[in-house]
């Protein structure tokens, strides 16, 4: 039971990202910067923390071409668009739809790896497919670049899902190679955003307590709980169990932004819930 609560609470954590990210926009920050400095400070934290639990930052040079490509493309670019997604969209529409990521991992375990597919993986992708229809009802024509923002995270996110599983950096300490994709996506928005001129100084304290929590509340803190949860209950369990994640971000989103919670929103949101649970318990079968 302990274990099961610590994976809760971990997935709960994490479902405040788009809250905090939603504070930081009203200041002007541009997404480039908001993925700049969550992964800036995480670096940092990350780093303390290497040192002194004293684990090895020794990489092969397979795994550092791996950790970086997926870094920029699984880890940045899906912080960046959804971070997008936020600026036509309400946080707990955003994030409900990018927990559409499992079905993009399900499709290439499938026609890619050749995963058999079972009637609960189908019923998977079904549910997640009407979900997010039912859930771009409710946004306005104006908008709806925010729900393909969101739809993109999906594909990057599910990428990188699937990278973890099959590339040779999945052996390397989860927070040592959290520290280098940390590294590598924050120093390559750093750079995009010195040439672009789209990276704002930091001088808010209320932004910069803002990113502080975020890497270290819903970055660290929260993967570290829910890998826990992982090894100790299993990767089927702990998968359910993180459904807290976009669950928190709506509920919240509904008491601190007043925004509506719809029809389309309720329904939408249990089918990508179903989804998930019906693709844990079809790749468990």
């Amino acid at each position: 039971m302990f274990n099961v609560l610590l994976v809760i609470i971990g997935s709960i954590a994490y479902g405040f990202l788009p809250i905090f990210v939603k504070n930081i926009i009203p200041y002007g920050y541009s997404s480039l910067s908001i993925v700049f400095y969550r992964y800036f400070f995480t670096v940092i934290f990350l780093f303390i923390i290497i040192l002194i639990t004293k684990k090895s930052f020794k990489i092969t040079k397979k795994q550092f071409i791996e950790l970086l490509i997926f870094s920029i493309t699984g880890l940045g670019l899906t912080f960046f668009f959804l971070s997008k997604s936020l600026l036509y969209i309400s946080a707990g529409l955003s994030n409900m739809i990018h927990f559409g990521y499992p079905v993009v991992v399900l499709l290439v375990m499938i026609f890619m790896f050749k995963e058999k597919a079972n009637i609960l993986k189908i019923l998977s992708i079904i549910f997640a497919v009407v979900g997010i229809v039912l859930l771009t009802q409710v946004v306005k024509v104006d908008s709806f670049l925010g729900i393909i923002y969101a739809l993109i995270t999906t594909v990057t996110y599910g990428a990188y899902i699937v990278a973890n599983k099959r590339c040779s950096f999945s052996e390397v300490d989860t927070i040592v190679s959290m520290f280098y994709m940390s590294l590598f996506v924050s120093v390559s928005f750093f750079i995009v955003g010195i040439i672009t001129n789209s990276l704002q100084l930091l001088n808010n304290l209320y932004v910069f307590s803002n990113f502080v929590v975020i890497s270290l509340v819903c970055t660290i803190f929260s993967l570290g709980l829910l890998l826990y949860g992982v090894k100790r209950l299993g990767s089927s369990l702990a998968s359910i169990l993180n459904m807290f994640e976009p669950a928190t971000t709506v509920v919240t989103s509904v008491f601190l932004y007043k925004e509506e919670l719809t029809f389309n929103i309720i329904i939408g949101s249990t089918l990508i819930i179903l989804s998930t649970i019906s693709m844990v318990i079809g790749s468990k079968k």
